[in-house]
């Protein structure tokens, strides 16, 4: 692995820029520095703009997709801290990092399939809960009878979000896709089957991730990734692929859904109680736009499902922070009595 400068060419070409410099001297750990561009198990594949090679981690470090790192003999000295922190959360499993140091989200849809908004929605909360830009693609564009009536749909539901309507069949909207992503990192995030591995492959002008048969019935793909990558594109910027995520999680840190619902947010700050649920209470400054209309009931019914499981989301996190405190408190004790030695008369 070569020894890059940090200010040099090929290391900024992969997203370094002063604000990593600042980090990596917060570090105080040698090595060259490198970006994780695919977890292999017990290894991790970095790149420093110059070569690619693989590279052994302490177990202790929970390393993703887009980290950046400082490598010595071919072995990852320290992690920096992230910027962004791109994970899902769920009850089954807790907390998983999908990607690490993104800018823009990619949120997927086909243009081949019913659009649900509740998902629309939150995919879109899911994308922004980590400070990242989320923007909505409606892939498949030429296989709808009419994309520019689904684009304007998907407008109305999530605001002022950007709406790029794709097709990689005729390469329309590739060229915005391009745009946005010059000099920054992206990743999708969509249902499988929903183009994103079509995405890459056009993006890359070549086929770097396998694309696999979408069932007729119920236009469903099979999971074509099998693990996430970083693709530096021809053009310029960084593209992380994903497989297809069945479920998200909602933080409970994230600020997703509050931008997402900025409306019913500002709005709940004038119903009559301080702790209003927003379901019953008289008073309710939304339940009053519910029924005059002025406010879509799926609206508030994903904004209460949204909210709800982010104080749930919140709730696990504490109670796993209390669990683990009293483990280390419970150990320290442990130490103390296995080290106290009672004075001899």
């Amino acid at each position: 692995m070569a020894d890059a400068d940090s200010s040099s060419l090929p290391v900024a070409a992969l997203g370094w820029s002063s604000e990593w410099d600042v980090k990596r001297a917060e570090a105080q750990s040698s090595g060259s520095p490198a970006r994780v561009v695919r977890h292999d198990g017990v290894k991790v594949l970095v790149a420093d703009g110059v070569s690619v090679a693989h590279a052994g981690f302490p177990r202790s470090m929970n390393l993703a997709v887009g980290d950046w790192v400082l490598i010595e003999n071919e072995t990852v000295t320290s992690a920096l801290d992230r910027s962004t922190v791109l994970e899902r959360d769920s009850v089954e499993s807790g907390k998983q990092v999908i990607a690490a140091n993104v800018d823009i989200v990619l949120v997927m849809f086909g243009a081949d399939r019913p659009l649900r908004r509740r998902k629309v929605l939150r995919f879109v909360a899911f994308a922004g809960d980590i400070g990242a830009q989320p923007v909505v693609v409606l892939a498949k564009a030429d296989l709808a009878p009419d994309a520019s009536a689904l684009a304007e749909e998907l407008r109305s539901w999530i605001g002022d979000i950007s709406v790029v309507a794709t097709s990689v069949e005729t390469g329309q909207g590739l060229d915005e896709i391009f745009g946005r992503l010059s000099g920054a990192t992206g990743t999708l995030i969509g249902e499988s089957g929903a183009g994103k591995s079509s995405l890459v492959n056009a993006l890359m002008e070549d086929e770097v991730a396998w694309i696999g048969d979408v069932r007729e019935g119920d236009a469903k793909g099979r999971h074509t990734t099998t693990h996430r990558e970083l693709h530096l594109l021809p053009g310029g910027g960084m593209i992380i692929d994903n497989p297809g995520i069945r479920a998200l999680g909602l933080s409970s840190e994230g600020e997703g859904v509050e931008a997402l619902f900025a409306e019913l947010e500002e709005l709940a700050l004038t119903c009559r109680f301080r702790d209003c649920s927003h379901r019953t209470e008289p008073g309710c400054a939304i339940l009053g736009g519910v029924s005059d209309g002025t406010i879509e009931r799926d609206h508030w019914s994903a904004y209460l499902l949204f909210t709800a499981e982010q104080a749930a989301a919140g709730k696990r996190a504490e109670d796993a922070e209390r669990a683990e405190k009293a483990r280390q408190d419970a150990a320290s004790a442990r130490k103390a009595r296995e080290g106290y030695e009672p004075k001899t008369p």
